[in-house]
């Protein structure tokens, strides 16, 4: 990771989101870390450097809204972006109460991750 170059972390319990969102944003330049649970994020050194957490919503340990409070604990002004398969007004309401920036819906369309991640590094 270059100085000054902000990491993004990404935590699913699928390896093949996790493949996909990897290649795609390091192919944008990024420097990504995956995660497959919160165990591994919540032992990350590098979370305190993260510019950006990336979470599922629904995973078997920790859910995306529980581990991102767990982290938030850790590092109170990281951003969040949540995806779920499932973006009702519901779980939209409840992200923007947790303070989780963005909510996206998979699959995910066109540019929709980054951009959403360059608004938040910018």
């Amino acid at each position: 990771m270059s100085n000054g170059q902000k990491l993004i972390i990404i935590v699913d319990d699928d390896q093949a989101v996790r493949d996909s969102l990897q290649f795609a944003l390091r192919l944008e330049g990024l420097c990504v870390h995956v995660h497959g649970g919160a165990a591994a994020l919540l032992a990350d050194p590098a979370l305190s450097r993260a510019g950006c957490v990336i979470l599922d919503h629904r995973m078997p340990q920790l859910d995306g809204f529980a581990l991102f409070n767990t982290v938030q604990e850790r590092n109170p002004h990281l951003p969040a972006i949540l995806l779920t398969s499932h973006a009702t007004p519901r779980v939209r309401a409840r992200a923007n109460a947790a303070g989780v920036r963005t909510v996206l819906e998979k699959p995910l369309l066109e540019n929709v991750l980054i951009d959403n991640i360059r608004s938040i590094l910018n």
